[in-house]
């Protein structure tokens, strides 16, 4: 095994010398290309790109320093080493202007090279290790950038899936409800349908987002009442919404109760709130409480409960869904029905 794990380029042009160098350089390193002159030293070069380059500099056809200059313009970095009979500055100087890593008289004895070779060596490798970890680091990046993309991809698919699959059912509910009588039936189908909505429009959002990990759910809570609108628009009332919300994102399972109760809520007010009004107004307000405290109030200015009775104790399907989220968020929730409706709720992230 070579003491040294580099390739060397040695160039000399006295056969005698060169024949001597390589068979000593041969066995302390693991690959050695020589050539006799700087033309073939420089082609040697081009084809093995060895570590470093050991040359003489006085060299027919092209001389060690042309050979050094033509070699740093295809690899600046690449480690040289002068050998040569000549001491004289200019020899010197101009060797130092094209970037040599060291300038050796000849005669040089074997330790005196070893030595250099091996501050070469170690440098070399050092830098190799550095590449190779830095490659490693690219290559382990672009696999993980391209990781995160295969499943924010198969995530997107999901989402699409569930809110198509959610608008199947709803679709079928109100196939349904359009082939029954029975009022109370009806109201029960077209609930059903309202409660797959919001859950759908969740979905929709997330698949929408450039954050799979939480909806925007000041944006949804907006597409949310459009829509709950919409779906009583035959009531024949302009019914308004006033928005204090603030900006935030919520994961998936805090935004699914949260727009369950929204729906329950707002369309408990569009039922029972304004009868025998022409107008009204639902107020819905999201504010951000100290640490990761979070308000939820949802009122109206209808015509509120003459006699109020304890919601949760009211036998309202609806009622029991927002007290099982409520508890499902871990939160609490309160009422005020002195004027019109008023749901507050509060929980934490």
């Amino acid at each position: 095994m070579a003491d040294f794990n580099i390739s060397v380029l040695f160039v000399e042009d006295n056969d005698t010398l060169r024949f001597l160098y390589e068979k000593m350089i041969s066995r302390r390193v693991n690959k050695v290309f020589s050539g006799e002159n700087g033309q073939v030293g420089l082609d040697l070069f081009l084809q093995h790109k060895p570590d470093l380059v050991l040359t003489d500099i006085s060299m027919p056809v092209m001389d060690g320093l042309q050979m050094i200059k033509k070699i740093k313009e295809h690899a600046p970095d690449v480690k040289v080493v002068v050998m040569s009979a000549y001491s004289n500055n200019e020899y010197f100087l101009e060797a130092i202007s094209l970037g040599v890593n060291g300038y050796l008289i000849k005669p040089v004895d074997a330790s005196r090279l070893f030595a250099v070779i091996q501050d070469m060596a170690t440098t070399i490798i050092i830098k190799k290790e550095l590449e190779e970890k830095e490659l490693e680091r690219r290559q382990a990046e672009e696999n993980l950038k391209r990781s995160l993309a295969e499943k924010d991809i198969l995530l997107r698919e999901v989402h699409h899936r569930v809110k198509n699959n959610m608008q199947i059912i709803s679709s079928i509910l109100h196939m349904q409800e359009r082939l029954v009588v029975d009022p109370g039936l009806i109201s029960i189908l077209h609930e059903s349908q309202n409660r797959i909505r919001s859950m759908a429009l969740i979905h929709e959002h997330l698949y929408q987002s450039q954050n799979l990990a939480n909806i925007r759910f000041d944006n949804y809570v907006k597409n949310l009442a459009v829509n709950l609108a919409r779906t009583y628009a035959d009531q024949q009332r302009k019914i308004n919404f006033n928005y204090d919300i603030a900006e935030v994102n919520f994961p998936l399972d805090i935004g699914i109760p949260c727009g369950l109760i929204l729906n329950e809520l707002i369309s408990n007010s569009f039922k029972h709130a304004f009868k025998d009004k022409i107008t009204g107004t639902i107020n819905i307000v999201l504010k951000k409480e100290m640490q990761d405290g979070y308000l939820l109030e949802i009122s109206d200015d209808g015509i509120g409960m003459k006699s109020p009775v304890d919601p949760e104790k009211s036998g309202s399907l609806g009622m029991k869904i927002v007290h099982n989220l409520v508890r499902q968020l871990e939160g609490s929730i309160s009422y005020d029905f002195s004027s019109g409706t008023k749901f507050l709720i509060k929980f934490n992230l």
